[in-house]
């Protein structure tokens, strides 16, 4: 087995906080699209104003795009990988092929939480602050396994080695930032 350069055990870390703020997000989420499901004209606690309204976002198509909440995704995703990430930071050894398959969710939570957010705030003309937490901790997510995975998926020692440099430098950190200023300065562009 390959050692990694970079810290498993941080990465490990950093997955179980990001799993811990999706799940917790997930969760009071969807126990407020239950509530707003039971009474409709409702204020929520998560209606802050026109800009933060969920029941503006739980009004639209896109909030049970695959047919149910989203938020019952995200609660299930996320308790998944906390569990894994957990038991990857008390030590134990995952297996890499239940590793690449978080790390494939990660991904399309990725894409589809950017597709989500872009949705809320360019079609629906609001936005869930579940939402932003949501796919802050998918951030971190996917953060953290790139720099788990990184061995099984660059075979070329050189490849490696130039990876792990990066890594170590703080290059990939610096782009999730990135990333995330990006999505920022998007959906802040409807509003400023």
């Amino acid at each position: 087995m390959k050692t990694n350069k970079v810290n498993n055990n941080k990465s490990w870390i950093i997955a179980s906080v990001g799993s811990a703020i999706g799940l917790i997000a997930s969760f009071i989420q969807t126990i407020e699209r239950i509530s707003y499901a039971d009474q409709p004209l409702k204020a929520l606690t998560c209606d802050i104003n026109s800009i933060f309204s969920c029941s503006s976002v739980f009004d639209g198509w896109q909030s049970s795009f695959f047919g149910f909440s989203n938020s019952i995704m995200s609660l299930t995703f996320f308790a998944v990988v906390f569990g894994v990430s957990i038991s990857g930071a008390t030590g134990s050894i995952i297996n890499k092929y239940l590793r690449y398959v978080m790390h494939f969710f990660s991904v399309f939570f990725l894409a589809f939480g950017a597709w989500y957010l872009h949705q809320t705030v360019y079609v629906i003309g609001a936005l869930c602050i579940f939402c932003i937490f949501i796919y802050s901790g998918v951030i971190l997510l996917n953060w953290a396994f790139l720099r788990i995975n990184i061995n099984d998926l660059v075979k070329s020692p050189q490849l490696n080695t130039k990876f792990h440099k990066l890594m170590v430098s703080g290059a990939d950190t610096f782009l999730w930032v990135l990333w995330a200023l990006i999505m920022f300065i998007v959906l802040a562009n409807k509003y400023i």
